[in-house]
């Protein structure tokens, strides 16, 4: 297959034995050996250069894509048997849109030998994945609450803020109270997806209204998306504005962000940590602290 590669991708028996560090006469014979054994002519060889047929067009990409897979199963298999390093990393959606993919982007650079495993869940099933081992840290939701036997570090604080199709009638307001958004038709994610009440609705609780909910979304990202298609309003994290689909528009909530924000925290458990996971928590408590905006609801996201 390899050798197929080459004398299709460059058209010439010649350039590609040079290719292939191989004489010219075992190449021609290789191949006419393939043909034998699939019983079709991958090569036109009526003219001077070398052409694929229709069947060698079909091979060519399922060959690449073998060899793909060849060299993915090599890098796996060694990696197993060098028992490289890894540390397994939950989250939660929102993680996504700011500080995550910085944290990631410095811990390889740091430590290049160790892998990070991704796994996005929600806040309740990584305390319980942690505890039973399958992950090492997680990034949930600051409002859940944890076992007293994990520890905790925050590592973003973002404001509340209103998402409205924009081309809604809401879209022109500079600024939006929660009384007015539970007016319109509401987007939230399902109570029962979280072991207490959800910081959304104890932000209308406490406003004394309750919205009108028509449309559940578990994940921020689906709730954008419907929110997009005219079929409700919502509220997210400021940061969501860093990956909004079109027609979302933005709205500072009334209240103000210094009251109404939300935190994201890493959480482990300290007995059971492996030396990839303390280098991944070191890194990123300097991650954090390079970046006290991380940490200010006020400050703005970019």
């Amino acid at each position: 297959m390899r050798q197929f590669v080459a004398v299709a991708e460059e058209r010439h028996f010649g350039r590609a034995a040079a290719r292939l560090n191989m004489a010219q006469p075992p190449l021609s014979q290789s191949i006419q050996r393939l043909e034998a054994e699939l019983g079709v002519d991958l090569l036109d060889r009526s003219r001077r250069a070398v052409d694929l047929t229709p069947a060698g067009a079909i091979f060519l990409r399922e060959a690449r894509r073998t060899l793909q897979l060849a060299e993915v199963a090599i890098r796996m298999t060694r990696r197993v048997a060098v028992k490289a390093p890894e540390v397994r990393i939950s989250f939660i959606g929102p993680a996504l849109y700011q500080v995550l993919p910085g944290l990631l982007m410095r811990f390889r650079q740091e430590q290049p030998a160790i892998e990070a495993r991704l796994f996005e869940h929600a806040s309740t099933d990584q305390i319980t994945g942690i505890s039973q081992g399958k992950f090492d840290i997680g990034i949930v939701s600051g409002s859940i609450g944890w076992p007293d036997e994990f520890e905790a570090m925050v590592i973003e604080r973002t404001s509340f803020v209103a998402m409205v199709p924009a081309d809604g009638p809401l879209a022109d307001h500079s600024s939006i109270s929660l009384a007015e958004l539970a007016e319109n038709p509401f987007v939230l994610p399902p109570v029962s997806h979280h072991v207490n009440p959800t910081e959304l609705m104890q932000l209308f609780e406490h406003e004394g209204v309750v919205p009108r909910v028509t449309q559940e979304a578990m994940q921020t990202n689906t709730l954008m998306g419907l929110v997009a298609a005219g079929l409700g309003c919502g509220i997210a994290p400021s940061t969501a504005a860093l990956h909004a689909p079109r027609n979302v528009k933005f709205i500072p909530l009334a209240r103000g962000p210094a009251t109404v924000s939300r935190e994201l925290a890493m959480i482990w458990l300290p007995g059971s940590l492996s030396k990839a996971a303390i280098a991944l928590l070191a890194t990123a408590g300097a991650y954090i602290a390079d970046n006290p905006q991380f940490l200010d609801p006020l400050a703005p996201v970019s």
